[in-house]
């Protein structure tokens, strides 16, 4: 090929059509909106296999059909004769109410968490794909704030549906349902605020276990591990029969316990009958847990980044 000689070219260009967004910019906000509805949707195992739906909605079902069996327990004996708000024969009608409610339900909702929780935190480090958030305009405060929302928002519904569930169905199944919704109008807020509180406690202590390890299971056996030696240790405890109020501060050691029966008595006005310690101890327990658990997560992604 001599100097004076050009190459043929035979390359084509092709408009496959690419244009510019032309739309609102949204930025974070919007990155952070999409990664707290994608969390919600993967803890319920919306849009996934069968298996990942199975799990969490065999957990949560039952607290939600329990809110349903203690109003058809209410509007039965309102049926056979008894008031359930008051007495029937100068004795009191022992029936289930909302502090009770709670105290059934809260051990299955520790579960879900525990079943759920990993779902949101472990597969992106397990894949390695957590650093390609970081990519985009957000934070890592954006990423767990997500992340914790979505966590929060479940826990927080599974506490409190199996509540709207009971007082509605429990509304319907008495003869003078006005008057009952007046007398126990003041249950709403309570179970509202106990739930939560439910669910920040129950959300940061989970998701700081769950970053622990990126294995999904590994880190459900450890909750639920957790969960249940939390839960012995004061009973195991007792056995060399501490004074009174050691035993309650030792008690307030049992997830169980704390979740279904302290704090609950705290919102249901129930707790100087039943307590001796001041309601000022629990309180500043479940602050002391809360906080640390987000402080150890928050620490363990920034040594991780």
């Amino acid at each position: 090929m001599t100097s004076d000689q050009q190459p043929e070219r035979t390359g084509t260009v092709f408009d496959i059509g690419y244009q510019s967004y032309a739309g609102e910019r949204e930025g974070r906000s919007r990155a952070w909106k999409t990664m707290l509805w994608d969390s919600v949707k993967n803890g319920m195992g919306i849009g996934r296999g069968g298996w990942a739906k199975f799990l969490p909605w065999l957990v949560l079902s039952p607290t939600i059909a329990t809110g349903l069996v203690f109003a058809a327990i209410g509007a039965f004996f309102e049926q056979i004769g008894f008031d359930v708000d008051e007495t029937e024969n100068g004795l009191p009608v022992d029936l289930p109410g909302h502090l009770e409610l709670t105290a059934v339900i809260s051990f299955m909702i520790l579960i879900f968490a525990a079943f759920v929780g990993p779902e949101l935190v472990c597969p992106d480090r397990r894949n390695r794909v957590i650093h390609l958030y970081f990519v985009r305009p957000i934070t890592l405060f954006d990423y767990l704030g997500a992340r914790w929302c979505a966590l929060f928002i479940l826990l927080l519904l599974a506490s409190i549906l199996p509540h709207i569930t009971y007082w509605i169905g429990l509304l319907f199944g008495v003869a003078d349902s006005l008057g009952h919704a007046q007398d126990n109008w003041l249950n709403i807020p309570r179970f509202i605020g106990n739930g939560i509180v439910f669910a920040i406690f129950t959300t940061s202590f989970t998701i700081a276990i769950s970053s622990m390890t990126d294995r999904r299971m590994i880190a459900t056996l450890i909750i639920i591990g957790v969960i249940m030696i939390a839960s012995i240790a004061p009973g195991i405890i007792s056995i060399f029969n501490p004074s009174d109020t050691v035993a309650e501060l030792i008690n307030l050691v049992g997830l169980i316990d704390l979740s279904s029966n302290v704090v609950p008595s705290i919102f249901f006005d129930t707790y100087a009958e039943a307590y001796d310690l001041n309601i000022a101890v629990p309180i500043a327990w479940m602050i002391l847990l809360t906080g640390g658990s987000i402080a150890a997560t928050w620490r363990f992604y920034q040594a991780q980044r």
